[in-house]
């Protein structure tokens, strides 16, 4: 499946059939990661679980290390970025989505309102990690590996087991989200509502100049604590984001493209192709000449 986001860093999540509203997702048709997937959310809930390698798991509170074996709960509305700790050819990630409606049948109705929207309110429980050195984390990732291979199968009655499994799964999802804190506990939700709506400025706007004034007066809210506000919830302040949004444009535009090393610098909001590959070479490794032909073997123009 591709991995569709949108200018609010909303991920689409895309289903084989839009009545049953559950998703088995392995990032490109090798099975690896292309590289670092970018600050994102959906509102379906997600369970990843790594197939193979490393890999750093964040959202907006916490940050994780998953290696093979492990696996994550990602809830409803939840930004969260990954970074493979190794080669991208050595990380396996698999991910299942799925809906509120794909255990309750639809919203609003009793399955909802008492198992479903407690969870997907708790915004608290913005992420659980799953080790496979704990036992009862074990016995979780067990259950996702069948529910991925009765996903792929053609069986009779494989929906209903799917959905048989994952009901029972819920009943842990449940328990987490009930023991993370009460209902009358402090939320950040407010603000990670106000850092998704600057993360959606920063994508519609990073090809042009910005500043960290026009990044805060989005919500609005002083530059002090914009910068607050990227540390506390990304770990990185709203220039560094700004950057790897550029970045990650660039890096597309030199395997999915011809343009050269000038437009794609003009393009990305860097200015000049001195700058660019200046910053290209520390923050990647590698210059974008060298970048393009390792991922497509072609020569890049500079001009």
């Amino acid at each position: 499946m591709p991995i569709l986001i949108d200018s609010r860093q909303k991920e689409r999540i895309l289903f084989r059939n839009e009545m049953l509203p559950y998703s088995l997702y392995t990032p490109n048709p090798h099975g690896c990661l292309l590289g670092d997937i970018p600050w994102h959310w959906h509102d379906e809930f997600e369970f990843g679980s790594l197939l193979r390698g490393s890999i750093l798991y964040k959202t907006s509170r916490h940050e994780y290390i998953l290696r093979e074996g492990d696996g994550i709960f990602i809830n409803s509305g939840t930004l969260h970025y990954l970074h493979p700790l190794e080669p991208r050819e050595n990380v396996l990630f698999q991910s299942q989505f799925f809906s509120g409606e794909f255990l309750a049948g639809a919203r609003g109705n009793l399955f909802d309102l008492k198992y479903i929207a407690p969870v997907q309110g708790q915004k608290l429980l913005d992420a659980r990690p799953l080790y496979r050195e704990n036992s009862r984390d074990a016995s979780f990732l067990d259950k996702l590996l069948d529910a991925s291979r009765i996903a792929q199968s053609d069986e009779a009655f494989s929906q209903l087991r799917l959905r048989s499994l994952f009901s029972a799964l819920w009943e842990d999802v449940y328990r987490w989200a009930a023991e993370t804190g009460s209902e009358n506990a402090p939320s950040p939700y407010s603000e990670d509502e106000r850092i998704k709506d600057m993360l959606s400025f920063i994508q519609q706007n990073f090809s042009h100049r910005l500043t960290v004034r026009q990044i805060a007066g989005v919500i609005p809210i002083s530059e002090r604590e914009c910068y607050r506000l990227f540390k506390k919830h990304l770990g990185i302040s709203p220039v560094e984001y700004l950057t790897d949004i550029r970045l990650q444009k660039a890096r597309e535009l030199l395997i999915e493209s011809d343009k050269c090393i000038l437009d794609i610098a003009l393009e990305t909001g860097f200015g000049s192709s001195s700058y660019f590959g200046k910053i290209f070479k520390h923050q990647i490794g590698i210059t974008p000449k060298a970048y393009r032909q390792n991922n497509t073997g072609g020569e890049i123009p500079l001009l």
